[in-house]
């Protein structure tokens, strides 16, 4: 516990046991903690110069334990000073590069990540990275499961904006729904569209991850980081023209946002959130765990609720007449 105050797994347990057993002498400590003479000896002579111990001037020296408040604050404070001009110091070799950085040639704007471990490592650093907003376009297949993203879970907890569009076959797929709901219940903007032509995602507009190759088993996966560029204002481009006539997927989440009030309860307008999405009857009972026969008994109360006979007019109607405003996704 002590190691990131500059003290070593061996020292720390000779330290406990003065702490335990004052003025104990190094003999004692050895058979008490089955290290050899020797190496206490060095171990004690080590914690007195970090000034966690002292001894007694007896002919057979005993050892006292420094109060742990007053040995091992400077110890911690020392570190965080380090550390400090650690910072310091990659800030000046960070600003050294960028001034002797030329405008980049062609092959500086386009970073290439080869390799399943690569790929998840880059995608989890460029997450990381973002201070405003991660963009992103999802469809199947997936080089990194797209349900087990705890990243984009911490980036929405300290008021990171995420957006992301998904292809209507990442809900109709096992989980899929329910892995986007997380996303949506966490604060992520979601929306849908019937198929993408290309997955990617974008941080804070200055950085984009996009496959190079299609995502195959038997291959390994390689992605490309695209760094500001004519490419990446097209990219970004493609994202806002994506999420305009997207379908949002709020009502996912089974409640209303920000506690407000809504025409339908949770349960009929997550199920009209994902017919609107285009999903068939057959795929809402899989993700909302219900049979086909409830799905059909539903979907026919909401059509004579509506007063109408068909999806589409059902789906018109529920546009027009606000059904899952309540569910509305938060502003950017």
């Amino acid at each position: 516990m002590l190691e990131a105050a500059g003290v070593t797994a061996v020292e720390e347990q000779v330290y406990g046991a003065l702490v335990d057993s004052p003025a104990d002498t190094a003999a004692a400590i050895a058979t008490r903690l089955g290290l050899s003479f020797d190496e206490t000896t060095a171990v004690l002579a080590s914690l007195e110069s970090k000034g966690l111990m002292s001894r007694t001037a007896d002919r057979t020296p005993r050892f006292l334990a420094t109060p742990p408040d007053i040995a091992i604050e400077p110890l911690i404070l020392q570190r965080q000073a380090e550390l400090h001009e650690t910072r310091r110091a990659v800030d000046e070799l960070l600003r050294r590069y960028r001034a002797s950085r030329r405008p980049r040639e062609a092959a500086e704007l386009v970073e290439v990540v080869v390799g399943r471990p690569a790929v998840a490592q880059r995608f989890q650093q460029l997450q990381r990275r973002a201070e405003r907003e991660v963009l992103v376009l999802v469809k199947p297949p997936f080089a990194i499961p797209h349900e087990a993203n705890d990243t984009e879970l911490d980036l929405l907890a300290r008021g990171v904006t995420a957006r992301a569009v998904y292809e209507r076959s990442v809900l109709e797929s096992d989980g899929g729904s329910a892995a986007v709901a997380r996303y949506v219940a966490a604060g992520e903007q979601a929306r849908v569209v019937d198929e993408l032509p290309v997955k990617f995602a974008l941080i804070d507009g200055s950085e984009a991850f996009v496959p190079l190759t299609q995502d195959d088993p038997e291959t390994e996966p390689t992605f490309m980081v695209v760094h500001r560029s004519g490419l990446l204002a097209a990219l970004i481009a493609l994202f806002e023209s994506l999420w305009e006539r997207a379908f949002e997927l709020s009502a996912l989440t089974a409640r209303p946002a920000d506690g407000r009030a809504s025409q339908l309860p949770p349960a009929d307008a997550q199920l009209v959130s994902l017919l609107l999405a285009g999903l068939t009857d057959k795929a809402i009972a899989t993700q909302l765990g219900l049979s086909l026969r409830t799905v059909h008994r539903r979907i026919s109360a909401l059509l004579d609720r509506a007063q109408v006979s068909t999806r589409l007019q059902l789906g018109w109607h529920a546009a027009q007449h606000g059904w899952l405003d309540g569910y509305a996704e938060r502003s950017p």
